[in-house]
């Protein structure tokens, strides 16, 4: 028999403030030179509006400063999601042989979210990974099963951001276009930033749009960009 304890969010460590760029100028430049080390930020939009593409970019530009980065994925397999990589020129496949990134499929309806935050915060100290991508919330959900999601992803990402470690989370919208909405859970309040993804209406032609708010603005930044744009992401 293993008990997994409960993760509370108790141990600080101290780190350096600096943004982290995703690589993209036309993307840095909208959320002000990158996002924060040691923050969470929630990527969302539909199915196919490229949010976890978005992330991998980012963990890409971490390899490139020979940071360790893991993607825990409860939807995609591995091997989808390296074949979808490689296809928008992220070289998953050598970041995996250099040991900058590693790429864990989780089955939900094995493991528990006390499990789950077990193997993240042991391999955060063992192997000093300082990216995390939970990709996504809906799978992570299953994982739950039956108490607070929030309590949950709340205690993991408060956790790892005290020691340093950036967390992405991607989250699925299932409306296509419409009203802005971060997430159909009660997780907004985690995010340090947000990012949504969507699609825009433009002269009968479908367009997609990036949204990027950060806490603590009093004000959205918005700029629609070009598919064409948005596609090299």
């Amino acid at each position: 028999m293993v008990v997994y304890p409960r993760l509370l969010p108790i141990e600080t460590v101290a780190f350096a403030f600096e943004r982290l760029s995703s690589g993209v100028p036309e993307i840095d430049e909208l959320l002000g030179g990158g996002i924060e080390r040691g923050t969470t930020t929630i990527i969302s939009g539909p199915s196919g509006s490229g949010k976890t593409t978005l992330g991998m970019q980012f963990i890409k530009e971490a390899a490139g400063r020979g940071e360790r980065s893991v993607v825990y994925t409860f939807e995609e397999s591995v091997e989808k999601l390296i074949e979808r990589s490689q296809s928008v020129n992220i070289p998953v496949k050598q970041m995996l042989e250099r040991g900058t990134l590693e790429i864990v499929r989780v089955e939900p309806l094995v493991h528990t979210a006390y499990s789950f935050a077990d193997m993240v915060k042991r391999d955060v100290k063992q192997n000093g990974t300082k990216l995390v991508m939970v990709d996504s919330v809906s799978g992570y959900r299953l994982a739950v099963r039956g108490v607070e999601l929030e309590a949950h992803l709340h205690g993991l990402c408060r956790y790892l951001n005290n020691i340093g470690v950036t967390v992405l989370i991607p989250v699925e919208m299932k409306k296509i276009t419409g009203d802005l909405q971060i997430a159909e859970e009660n997780i907004s309040y985690l995010a340090d930033n947000v990012i949504l993804l969507r699609y825009i209406e433009v002269r009968g032609e479908l367009r997609r749009a990036i949204v990027f708010s950060r806490r603590g603005w009093g004000t959205l930044r918005k700029r629609c960009a070009s598919s064409r744009l948005l596609d090299t992401v």
